[in-house]
């Protein structure tokens, strides 16, 4: 006779773990973390996920919990997944974030911040800009699709309740983490190279002129050709971001490789 009771005590669990996952990667994943998404959008997804994936993952058995103590470290280990996996592409914007805040110091904008409702900081101005760039690039490169289907693949790596923790995990995320100078690096250089050459040009025009005030001069100089430069290289800002996004997205499968293996 089937049993029906255990049957679904047991898709319950798996259900229930599931919605666990996806509320990691709904709060740390970028443009779905976000909180002008509404709250109500965030739970009614997770849960069509969860309804979804339950149907889909017929075969994966539902781990078994023989205490509560045991439930709870299955719901953690779940929830640390979905985290995972939302962390990886926060990267991306994190390091956008940073670019904006370096090219803001060397042209002179440190002192114009704003208000970012999201984090609930001050932020530059051109950090701001930057960030607000790249959440539609993100979109525009299906970035929010990207996400999701890997959450979707994590099942096939990590079956529900068999997540396995070992000192990989940790050295993979802390490598991962330094990828953000990276890309802040690659997103202001051009801004950065060309603000050297001013400096070094400002230098050459004070001794050709003692007389002229070179720092009123640069000030102005830089604020100008800084902005230029900023217009200019938004093609090399678009291309940077769709090569990173494939990067961390391959990193990604290596964490959760790395998280399901026994």
């Amino acid at each position: 006779m089937f049993d029906f009771v255990n049957f679904a005590a047991s898709k319950l669990q798996l259900f229930l773990l599931i919605i666990l996952r996806a509320s990691g990667l709904f709060i740390m994943a970028p443009v779905l973390s976000h909180r002008s998404f509404p709250t109500t959008a965030k739970v009614g997804l997770t849960i069509l996920l969860a309804i979804i994936l339950v149907a889909t993952l017929d075969g994966t058995p539902a781990p078994e919990a023989k205490s509560l103590s045991e439930l709870v470290v299955l719901a953690a280990k779940e929830m640390l997944v979905g985290l995972a996996i939302g962390f990886m592409f926060a990267l991306l914007l994190m390091g956008v974030q940073a670019a904006g805040d370096i090219i803001s110091y060397q042209i002179g904008f440190t002192m114009a911040s704003v208000f970012d409702p999201s984090s609930g900081t001050q932020v530059s101005t051109l950090g701001q800009f930057w960030f607000l760039v790249a959440t539609l690039i993100f979109l525009g490169l299906n970035g929010h699709h990207i996400a999701i289907s890997a959450f979707y693949d994590s099942y096939r790596l990590i079956p529900a309740g068999q997540v396995v923790m070992n000192g990989s995990v940790g050295e993979l995320l802390m490598t991962n983490s330094a990828y953000v100078f990276v890309i802040a690096l690659k997103l202001a250089a051009p801004v950065i190279v060309s603000l050297v050459l001013i400096d070094v040009a400002m230098g050459v025009l004070s001794r050709m002129m003692p007389t002229m005030n070179v720092f009123i001069l640069g000030f102005s100089v830089k604020v100008g050709v800084g902005l230029i430069v900023v217009a200019l290289s938004l093609p090399i800002f678009a291309y940077v971001l769709e090569k990173a996004t494939g990067y961390l997205n391959d990193q990604l499968s290596i964490l959760l490789t790395s998280l399901g293996r026994a």
